[in-house]
């Protein structure tokens, strides 16, 4: 084969192998983690062995509420507010709906897998095009094209390809049920914003451990309408009365 004849000390394949040296650096931590069941896709405890963590929080003062969530009474007086405002009426599709499709998250197929998964697919696929398409050159042409020109040849098909397999993964795997343990289960913890900053219509995706010490991951947006959480940000997470989860900056 023409990999073979290629040297894997030329700079023009570097790139391609970090990505593959990458995956496999992903495929061993998820082992690991696996095996202390920190795994980002490690499936949750059975739905009927969940607490009822789902209590509602609206209509409490700001003491009933920093003592419920042992947060202090400023906070609480926030949280309060925001638990009122997410209460009222839909007036307009702006704010009080926000869409769940559109932007570049949605276009790559972020929000259907946790990052890591997708990260390790895209590295895959990005490597794999990288390496045929300089083992091509170098069987037809003898020599292979320049790093500058290589990588943006293999990285849009690589994310075209990522968008379509997470997108086929999506449906493959059901996420219903896992959706609704998530809700019982995640509702009132606390957790990381590890990626973005969280907003009104861009969720930003927070590390979150449960009640049993798994560790969830998801795309969130603040209680608030006005706050804006920065990557870093230690937050409680909260579920309105019929709404989704959402986020409070602890600090």
């Amino acid at each position: 084969m023409v990999l073979f004849h290629m040297s894997f000390l030329e700079p023009e394949i570097f790139p391609f192998l970090i990505a593959a040296g990458l995956v496999l650096f992903l495929l061993v931590l998820e082992l690991l983690l696996l095996t202390t069941g920190l795994s980002s896709g490690a499936p949750a405890a059975e739905l009927g062995e969940m607490p009822d963590l789902d209590v509602d929080l609206v209509g409490m003062s700001a003491p009933e509420l920093a003592a419920e969530l042992e947060v202090p009474v400023d906070l609480a007086a926030e949280i309060e507010i925001g638990l009122a405002e997410a209460e009222l009426p839909e007036v307009s599709g702006e704010v009080a709906s926000v869409p769940s499709s559109g932007g570049l998250p949605d276009f790559l197929g972020l929000r259907k897998q946790p990052l890591t998964i997708w990260l390790a697919i895209f590295l895959a696929l990005f490597a794999g095009t990288g390496l045929a398409l300089q083992s091509g050159m170098m069987a037809v042409f003898g020599q292979m094209l320049p790093r500058l020109a290589a990588v943006p040849l293999a990285l849009i098909p690589a994310l075209g390809l990522t968008r379509t397999l997470s997108g086929a993964l999506a449906r493959l795997i059901p996420r219903d049920e896992t959706a609704a343990i998530s809700e019982r289960s995640l509702g009132r913890r606390r957790g990381t914003v590890i990626v973005g900053t969280a907003r009104r219509g861009s969720p930003a995706q927070v590390r979150i451990t449960d009640g049993y010490g798994n560790t969830h991951y998801a795309m969130l947006e603040p209680l608030s309408d006005r706050d804006e959480i920065p990557q870093g940000a230690e937050v409680l997470v909260l579920r309105p009365r019929g709404g989704e989860l959402r986020l409070v900056q602890l600090g």
